[in-house]
């Protein structure tokens, strides 16, 4: 009668030892990979931190998390915690409750809106990560907004890391223009440095109105996005009368503009480039570009 309840108190034993054992072991491996980190300009402070989770998780509270890179820019949010199953520890969840604010040197602090943002990684036997995250309801003021921002990577097979990015019902709002909206954005690409991105394909759509394209984009000496994509869409009209509102162009350069894509048909293709800080879209000049940092 008494077997099968020793039995389980004695599950319950090893098992409360094995969940302190592990968890010294995470904490320190946990440390150590903040100071290396911290070597190399990444540091995490946290105005209250501890650990927890017992039975079945290894848990990481932080409140009031700052991230800092390199004293040149600050993210600060309201809770980070940190979990994983404690018979998978190479499996980690993060949820960091919003708002968040980031501080740029040189620059004003911004306060980005957004729900409980989910973050889930798993690591390899070699360390390497493969993550999904998801943000929902995210407004960062002067750029825009999104119902739902969705990321997803892992290592490329070829050396790298592949990269998936979903927006859905994004608006972008810049100061002083009206909002250019669409219902869905999706892109597929590998990061093959930490300034160079292959894009393999990249679609955005509002209502029937699709623009896709694909090429390489990278940060040039100054920060700023340089780059081509050979872009093309389902609907020239459409797609101008969205854009209008967004472009530096002159009503004469609008017209020049359509009737040289107008030559190609109302499905027309056009290379976009990022050169020297200026947007371009064929030969025509779109915008100025801004240092990104």
């Amino acid at each position: 009668m008494f077997l099968p309840l020793a039995a389980v108190l004695l599950l319950a034993l090893l098992w409360t030892l094995y969940w302190f054992f592990a968890q010294g072991i995470v904490k320190t491996r946990f440390g150590e990979e903040r100071a290396r980190l911290a070597t190399q300009g990444l540091t995490l402070a946290c105005a209250e931190e501890g650990w927890g989770g017992f039975p079945f998780h290894f848990e990481f509270t932080c409140n009031s998390p700052a991230v800092s890179l390199n004293g040149r820019a600050e993210v600060r949010s309201s809770k980070l915690l940190l979990a994983a199953l404690a018979y998978a520890p190479w499996q980690v969840v993060a949820l960091l409750d919003g708002p968040s604010t980031v501080t740029a040197a040189g620059e004003s602090p911004v306060e980005i809106a957004h729900q409980r943002a989910v973050a889930a990684v798993t690591f390899d036997r070699d360390s390497h990560p493969r993550m999904s995250a998801e943000i929902p309801a995210l407004s960062i003021p002067g750029v825009g907004t999104a119902a739902k921002l969705m990321l997803h990577s892992r290592p490329a097979a070829a050396g790298g890391t592949d990269i998936a990015v979903s927006v859905t019902e994004g608006n972008y709002q810049p100061e002083g223009k009206s909002p250019l909206s669409i219902s869905q954005g999706d892109l597929l690409g590998s990061l093959q440095s930490a300034s160079a991105l292959k894009i393999e394909n990249v679609t955005l759509q509002n209502g029937s109105v699709r623009y896709w394209g694909s090429g390489t984009v990278a940060l040039d000496a100054a920060h700023r996005i340089s780059g081509r994509l050979e872009t093309e869409t389902n609907d020239l009209d459409g797609l101008l009368k969205l854009l209008r509102p967004h472009l530096e162009m002159s009503d004469e350069q609008a017209i020049a503009l359509r009737s040289v894509l107008g030559l190609l048909g109302n499905e027309a293709k056009a290379p976009l480039i990022a050169q020297d800080g200026v947007l371009y879209l064929g030969p025509f000049k779109l915008a100025d570009l801004k240092p990104l940092y």
